[in-house]
């Protein structure tokens, strides 16, 4: 049987990957090659194609596991997870697996036991409501928007370009650098942070900033992965600043996306803030993810 050769991620397969994952029916964080790329390293994130699959290996946080497949025949997946099996040297773990990978598998490997992982749900949102926070569910979130822009009329939101990119990487140097010693994770983020910027314009990423007082408060990026949806992947701002967060969520959704009509803001991880702040501005819906123990 054949084993599996995995290799790393690098700028050079980003037309092979988008051939696998930006498809109209996949709007998971996963899909979105500047995130593979981008945490590559910290993620030690690898990849083969197998049969017509797309496959990732990852480790984080201490377990290797696989990301679920992309493309192929459903016929041919027994024989994928085989391969993956007998690759690994025994049983293991694939995570991140869409409701319709999971019909896919259900069709041809029936009887396998899926693990709800809630804390790597995706939250999908209408653009237009962010960019409007229109609506009786996101009242309070107007109210903290208008607060900002009452405390800060100075305010003006500017895309990020080549103009503005080293003050805004700067700015989240210092916000992760002030943040880590209670989330010690920030190291890593602040690590794929700088890799977007370096190939910012490669990884076609679209960002936006917010100034006051002279400076850059805030910022956002994110990556169009189909059709009619986008992936932001990095959201930072004072938190000292009431509104704040608000205000560059509804600009950036205003100024950067209006050729979409979801935006998929990622996952909570699990943290009880983080979980709060997002379901304060009500999803349209979910990407669901599961896992499975192949043994």
């Amino acid at each position: 049987m054949k084993i599996l050769e995995f290799q790393k991620v690098t700028l050079v397969q980003k037309p092979l990957f988008e051939s696998y994952i930006s498809k109209s029916h996949q709007r998971g964080s996963e899909c979105a090659f500047s995130n593979n790329y981008v945490w590559r390293d910290c993620y030690h994130i690898y990849w083969c194609v197998a049969h017509d699959f797309l496959l990732y290996k990852v480790r984080r946080n201490g377990v290797d596991f696989y990301l679920q497949p992309f493309g192929g025949k459903d016929e041919d997946l027994p024989r994928l997870i085989e391969e993956i099996r007998e690759s690994n040297g025994g049983p293991f773990e694939m995570h991140g697996i869409y409701d319709f990978t999971k019909e896919r598998f259900e069709r041809v490997m029936p009887g396998l036991e899926y693990e709800e992982d809630r804390d790597n749900w995706d939250y999908v949102y209408l653009r237009e409501k962010l960019a409007t926070l229109s609506g009786r569910k996101l009242h309070g979130q107007k109210n903290h928007y208008n607060a900002f822009c009452k405390a800060h009329p100075d305010f003006t939101y500017e895309p990020i370009t080549f103009a503005n990119m080293r003050e805004c990487l700067e700015f989240g140097e210092r916000w992760c650098n002030e943040h880590k010693a209670e989330d010690p994770s920030l190291e890593c983020e602040l690590y794929a942070i700088q890799q977007a910027f370096l190939s910012f314009e490669q990884l076609e990423l679209r960002g936006g900033a917010i100034r006051f007082d002279g400076k850059i408060q805030a910022f956002s990026f994110g990556k169009k992965i189909n059709e009619d949806t986008a992936v932001l992947h990095v959201e930072k701002a004072d938190h000292n600043v009431r509104g704040l967060y608000t205000a560059i969520t509804k600009e950036f959704a205003a100024h950067a996306w209006d050729d979409v009509v979801y935006l998929n803001r990622e996952e909570d991880m699990g943290i009880p803030g983080l979980r709060n702040a997002k379901e304060a501005l009500h999803p349209e819906f979910m990407v669901k993810k599961y896992n499975v123990h192949f043994k």
